[in-house]
């Protein structure tokens, strides 16, 4: 496969703040479809305003809502590309029986396309968790790319860190430590071999100091942690910015449960993270063509 020259890609995850819940071993909280409500609105004026196409990785039973349905059809309208990360959102999915993951993979793929009307072609394992089963269920169901691959080894070293000492208070993550090798693999595009052979791979940029993953989460806080990978990624080739719904969210705002101030975007006021993101995306964007995933 020939590796994309000189271009940005920019992309988001669509997890719900269940799932944060979840990882932090937090109760259960409301299951509702305000990332659609607030996030993906804000998510696509911020690529209006920057210039950019992007590609949103949406959970297939989100669909339900209504708000997502429209949401993601304004998405696509303005020239967005919509891709799958999965049926339910299950962190340990890579280590699920074939039956499980044949229904996570296959079923959101139907589930995302009927409701759009569009080819799903690429997805994004939740947790960044991947195995040669999955990969392989991945390529079966007919995705023609796959973007999981986080090469940062001081994100799997923390998110390891974090679930240790979770377990050492009692208290269970949903989160698991994953494949430590997938966490070492080249930022570069590649194709992945047997038994999913033809499957394209679009590492997610981890760069600088410590290979510090270039996501809305360290842009967001700026100071070195932010400004570190901006810079390493700006002599980077093939570049892939990945946002979170959270990352578009207002803890105030938009009526967050307190508890979850524990995630570090939201101690952030959002207008000083736009700023960051629009920024970032500005001197990464220069001397770049931007393109979405499916169009690599």
């Amino acid at each position: 496969m020939t590796s994309p020259q000189r271009t940005l890609c920019v992309n988001i995850d669509l997890d719900d703040l269940r799932y944060y819940r979840a990882i932090h071993g937090l109760p259960e909280g409301p299951d509702t479809p305000l990332i659609f409500e607030k996030a993906v609105p804000r998510f696509l004026d911020f690529c209006e305003i920057s210039g950019v196409r992007s590609t949103l990785f949406v959970i297939g039973r989100d669909m339900q809502w209504s708000s997502a349905r429209d949401g993601l059809s304004r998405a696509v309208a303005q020239g967005h590309e919509v891709a799958s990360h999965s049926l339910s959102h299950f962190y340990d999915l890579s280590r699920r029986p074939r039956s499980e993951m044949n229904e996570e993979v296959h079923k959101a793929r139907e589930v995302i396309g009927e409701a759009l009307g569009l080819e799903v072609a690429g997805f994004r394992a939740p947790g960044y968790n991947l195995t040669p089963a999955l990969l392989e269920v991945v390529a079966g169901a007919g995705h023609t790319y796959d973007s999981s691959v986080l090469p940062s080894p001081a994100y799997y070293l923390a998110r390891a860190a974090v679930i240790g000492k979770m377990a050492l208070k009692g208290r269970t993550s949903a989160s698991i430590r994953g494949r430590a090798g997938d966490f070492f693999r080249t930022p570069v595009p590649f194709s992945w071999g047997e038994p999913s052979a033809g499957l394209k791979e679009f590492p997610i940029t981890a760069c600088g100091f410590g290979r510090l993953p270039l996501i809305g989460t360290t842009l967001a806080r700026g100071g070195l942690q932010g400004t570190l990978p901006l810079r390493g990624a700006g002599r980077l080739p093939f570049v892939n910015l990945e946002f979170h719904a959270l990352d578009f969210l207002d803890r105030e705002k938009d009526g967050i449960e307190a508890d979850l101030a524990v995630e570090p975007a939201l101690t952030i006021p959002l207008e000083r993270r736009l700023e960051r993101f629009e920024n970032a995306v500005r001197r990464l964007s220069k001397g770049r063509t931007v393109r979405t995933l499916d169009h690599l």
